[in-house]
């Protein structure tokens, strides 16, 4: 039995062109929305140290302490862009884990066919609360 050869250029070969296409068309236009999210993902890891002494401190020390690690995250929040009224800052603690997690809306615009979509995100931070004594 004989098979006939494929040719170099055929119906696959530009399914799998307009396929890499797309994905580099997405890759370019979601890349800001992902950094953006890494950012702030990083501004809540430079916070972390602070909120476990707060944590560790009574009420009546910690509670300044972690109005001020707010205070201070949406500061940092405005420096990136992200709108301080839109931008939601939690900070939850117990004795075994700490959390900060910030919620706000980030938008991709494409420019075909000319729409921008919104994505709500919510990147966090969970830490071990336990404290270790040497």
């Amino acid at each position: 039995m004989k098979y006939r050869k494929p040719r170099a250029i055929n119906w696959v070969t530009f399914l799998l062109v307009g396929v890499a296409g797309l994905l580099a068309y997405l890759l370019i236009y979601l890349w800001p929305v992902y950094s953006v999210r890494a950012r702030v993902k990083g501004i809540l890891l430079d916070h972390v140290p602070a909120f476990y002494k707060a944590n560790i401190m009574p009420a009546d020390v910690s509670g300044p302490m972690m109005d001020d690690i707010r205070k201070n995250i949406g500061v940092e929040l405005k420096k990136l862009g992200i709108n301080d009224k839109a931008a939601k800052i939690f900070l939850r603690h117990n004795p075994k884990e700490l959390e900060l997690e910030v919620r706000f809306k980030a938008a991709a615009h494409f420019p075909w066919p000319d729409k921008t979509y919104e994505f709500n995100l919510a990147p966090k931070v969970v830490s071990d609360a336990t404290r270790v004594d040497w």
